[in-house]
């Protein structure tokens, strides 16, 4: 919780007395934090190739996370995986990928998206409106320098993959829509 907590908190001092921070500042804030959560979820064996296999975080569509998160990952591992980031030009350049952060551009194909990857271990996460409700794993924004995010647990069940409840503490639960509304 501290880690997460030391990485989401904004600089001190009064809101108004500070300039409004730089775009690509918010690219590192999320850069950061995505490549912090990814450190507290389990991946299957299977989903790597062997032991020392890269933990691929892929980007697919527009947005400005690629340099931001490349050079927050420089150098570093996840659970014993050398992390290494790739920008996705379509679908079918996603196997092997571990991480998928989908861009904005991407949230009118994002039904397409996900029912391409129905039963890959890959942790989506998004920007994009009501990510989380409809079927990615984690749904971000960013308010006053701080991330805030919603997890859909089922979606992650379903990717088999296990999030710590370190992370689920500090963020949004969610369901299924169907489930939520009380269908089968």
């Amino acid at each position: 919780m501290v880690v997460c907590a030391a990485l989401l908190a904004a600089p001190s001092g009064s809101p108004s007395a500070q300039p409004e921070p730089p775009p690509l500042f918010d690219q590192e804030v999320k850069a950061s934090f995505v490549y912090t959560v990814a450190k507290f979820v389990d991946w299957p064996e299977e989903a790597f190739g062997a032991p020392a296999a890269p933990m691929v975080f892929a980007i697919l569509g527009d947005d400005l996370i690629g340099d931001a998160l490349q050079r927050v990952v420089e150098g570093k591992s996840v659970n014993g995986h050398p992390v290494t980031v790739v920008r996705a030009a379509s679908l079918d350049n996603l196997a092997g990928c571990h991480v998928l952060f989908l861009g904005r551009s991407e949230s009118p194909r994002l039904r397409e998206i996900l029912r391409h990857l129905q039963g890959a271990n890959v942790l989506t996460v998004s920007e994009a409106e009501r990510f989380a409700l409809d079927g990615g794993v984690m749904g971000l924004t960013l308010d006053q320098n701080m991330v805030r995010f919603e997890v859909n647990v089922d979606a992650a069940s379903r990717s088999r993959l296990a999030i710590s409840s370190k992370i689920l503490k500090l963020g949004k639960v969610i369901r299924d829509r169907k489930r939520a509304q009380g269908a089968p």
